[in-house]
C-alpha cells in the first residue's frame, strides 16, 4: 500500500512534511483569529475614557472628539457640579410609569453602592410604587443650592418635590434638604461629569422664605 502511496502521492516523507507545514500554518492562523476576537471583546468591554468639554453656561458635560481637548485632570467649575447635581436629583425625583426603572439604574452610574442605598432609602419606594400604579408624575425643583465644603466636596441643596394625578391633582409636595459629599472621578462616556456620591443624607424642611 505504502508503494501505491508513494506512486500517486510522490515522496512520503516530503508529502508528510507538506501536510505539516500546512497544518502548522492553520494552527497559527486560528492562534491569530483567537487573540484578535479576545482582543476586541477586552477593548469593547472596558469603559472608554474620553475627553469632555463643558457648556460654561449651562454646566452640561458632552463627550467630544479626541482632536478637539484633553480633559482629563480638568478642575470641576461650580456650574458644573451645580447641573451633576440637578441632574442627579432629577433622576432621583423625576418619575412617571415609563421613566422611574430608568431613572433608578441610572442614579448607580453616579453613586457608590453605599450611597446608593442612602438615595433608595430617602425615596420612599413603596409610596412611589403606589403612585406610579396610580399614574402619577414627580417632579422636583431646586431652591437653593450652595458648596459648602471643597475638600472634600460637600454640597447643601434645598429642593421642592411635587407629585401630579393624571386629573393634574395635586397629590403630594414637600421641601427637602439635601447635603452630598462627592468625590471626582475619571471622565467617562458612563459618567461624563467625572463626579460620584459618596455619601447622601435628606430631611425634610420647612422655610417660609423657601416656600414662596
Amino acid at each position: 500500500m505504502s508503494d501505491d502511496f508513494t506512486r500517486i502521492g510522490g515522496n512520503l516523507a516530503y508529502t508528510t512534511n507538506w501536510l505539516k507545514m500546512v497544518a502548522l500554518v492553520l494552527l497559527i492562523m486560528c492562534l491569530a483569529l483567537t487573540g484578535t476576537l479576545v482582543f476586541m471583546f477586552v477593548t469593547r468591554s472596558a469603559e472608554m475614557v474620553i475627553p469632555i468639554v463643558i457648556n460654561e453656561a449651562t454646566g452640561d458635560a458632552m463627550t467630544v472628539d479626541f482632536k478637539v481637548i484633553d480633559a482629563t485632570g480638568e478642575e470641576r467649575a461650580p456650574v458644573e457640579v451645580r447641573k451633576f447635581c440637578e441632574d442627579f436629583l432629577s433622576d432621583a425625583f423625576t418619575f412617571n410609569r415609563y421613566t422611574a426603572r430608568t431613572h433608578l439604574e441610572t442614579l448607580a452610574n453616579y453613586s457608590t453602592p453605599e450611597s446608593l442605598s442612602q438615595i433608595r432609602e430617602s425615596l420612599n419606594l413603596p409610596r412611589r410604587s403606589e403612585l406610579i400604579n396610580r399614574n402619577a408624575q414627580g417632579l422636583f425643583e431646586i431652591t437653593s443650592f450652595m458648596i459648602t465644603e471643597s475638600r472634600p466636596l460637600k454640597i447643601q441643596i434645598y429642593f421642592r418635590t411635587k407629585v401630579y394625578a393624571v386629573s393634574g391633582e395635586l397629590l403630594d409636595e414637600s421641601s427637602q434638604l439635601a447635603v452630598m459629599t462627592i468625590r471626582p472621578v475619571r471622565r467617562s462616556a458612563r459618567n461624563p461629569h467625572g463626579l460620584i456620591v459618596i455619601e447622601y443624607r435628606q430631611n425634610l424642611f420647612t422655610n417660609p422664605n423657601l416656600e414662596e
